[in-house]
C-alpha cells in the first residue's frame, strides 16, 4: 500500500474516532426524566423558614431549554419574596443559556459582575461561593440576580470550568448531570444591600440541598 493509501486510512480512522467522541458526548434532551425529577424533587418547598410555591411555565420554555426538569418557584419569608429557578439536565449538556441572555432588549438595562459570596449554611457551616451577579432595571423596576453552576463536584460561576467538568465527568464519573441555579429578588428604593442580604440568607439555607440533590 502506498503512502497516499495509508494517509487515507488514517483520515478515516480519525473521522471514525471523532464521530464516536461526538456521539458519546451528545445528550438526550428529554432522557432520564425519572432521574431528573427525583433530583429536583429533593429541593424542598420549606427552605429554613422560607415557604415556596411553584409558578407556572409556558411549554415553550421547556422546549427552549431542552429539559422538563426545571424548578420555577417563589419563596416568601415575612414580607420578602424571591424567585428560585433551577434548570437541571440529567444527562451531560455542554451549552447552557446564560440568564443575562434572557434579559436583553425590551428596554432592560443590565450590569453583570462576578463575586465571591460568603454563606452561612443551615448546618452552621460557612461556604465561600463564586457567583455571577446581575443587577437590572427597566424604568422604575429593579432586580438583583445571583446565579451559579453545578456539575459533579464543580460548583461555581465559571462557564469554562463548567464545560470542562461536564466533558470530564462524561468519561470519568457516573455523575453526568449539570445544573444552573438562579435566585432573583426585586430591589425597592434602590436598596441593593437589603436585597443582597436576603439572597445570601436564602442561599445559605438552600446550599446544602443543592449539594445533596444536584
Amino acid at each position: 500500500m502506498g503512502s497516499s493509501g495509508k494517509k487515507y486510512i488514517i483520515v478515516l480512522i480519525l473521522l471514525a474516532v471523532s464521530a464516536l467522541v461526538v456521539n458519546y458526548l451528545s445528550y438526550d434532551a428529554f432522557g432520564r426524566r425519572d432521574d431528573g425529577f427525583a433530583a429536583i424533587g429533593k429541593i424542598p418547598y420549606a427552605v429554613g423558614e422560607w415557604q415556596g410555591r411553584d409558578l407556572p411555565l409556558d411549554s415553550s420554555v421547556y422546549e427552549s431549554l431542552e429539559t422538563r426538569t426545571i424548578i420555577h418557584r417563589q419563596y416568601t419569608l415575612n414580607d420578602t419574596t424571591l424567585l428560585l429557578s433551577i434548570v437541571y439536565y440529567p444527562q451531560t449538556k455542554v451549552d447552557f443559556h446564560a440568564p443575562e441572555s434572557c434579559l436583553g432588549g425590551q428596554g432592560i438595562q443590565t450590569r453583570t459582575s462576578s463575586k465571591t459570596v460568603d454563606l452561612r449554611t443551615r448546618e452552621g457551616g460557612e461556604v465561600s461561593l463564586d457567583m455571577n451577579e446581575i443587577a437590572w432595571n427597566k424604568g422604575s423596576e429593579e432586580s438583583l440576580v445571583y446565579y451559579f453552576y453545578k456539575a459533579g463536584s464543580f460548583v461555581g460561576n465559571s462557564y469554562i470550568k463548567l464545560r470542562f467538568s461536564l466533558a470530564l465527568n462524561k468519561f470519568t464519573s457516573t455523575e453526568k448531570s449539570g445544573s444552573l441555579i438562579r435566585v432573583s429578588i426585586p430591589v425597592y428604593f434602590s436598596d441593593y444591600r437589603k436585597a443582597e442580604s436576603a439572597l445570601r440568607a436564602f442561599l445559605g439555607e438552600l446550599y446544602p440541598y443543592v449539594i445533596d440533590a444536584l
